[in-house]
């Protein structure tokens, strides 16, 4: 049996923010995914890269995996970690923000580690509601 004031209601959780969730911008999104895939293609499988096929921009990479390799895989795997640990950091930021549903945490969690701070960012610049004391 549970009590009145025990029991909110999928409005009231709205309401109060715990169930805050803003999906990241499209474009950077895209931008992204682009991004870490390119970067991942360079650093794990540059032999397979079509760069006669890519213009510029293939000349531009070939001279990144001929001259500089080593400091494109650091790139790829600091670019990595430091995702994970906005990921994280994200999900504290989460519950010091009144954000409790584990599930829209999962989805704040989904969304850094794979977008970074363009979800980090929305996360971060969430302001709560003042809590009402009646």
């Amino acid at each position: 049996m549970t009590t009145a004031a025990a029991t909110t209601t999928g409005a009231e959780r709205l309401r109060d923010g715990s169930c805050h969730f803003q999906r990241s911008r499209l474009i950077w999104m895209i931008a992204i995914t682009f991004g870490m895939i390119l970067l991942g293609w360079v650093t794990l499988w540059p032999s397979t890269i079509p760069y006669s096929y890519l213009g510029i921009f293939g000349t531009f990479l070939n001279y990144l995996v001929e001259n500089h390799h080593k400091w494109v895989c650091y790139g790829f795997w600091v670019s990595w970690l430091i995702h994970v640990v906005e990921a994280f950091y994200g999900v504290k930021l989460c519950q010091s923000k009144g954000i409790t549903d584990p599930a829209i945490q999962f989805q704040w969690f989904i969304q850094t580690l794979l977008f970074g701070y363009a979800s980090f960012g929305l996360l971060v610049s969430y302001k709560p509601s003042a809590k009402k004391h009646y």
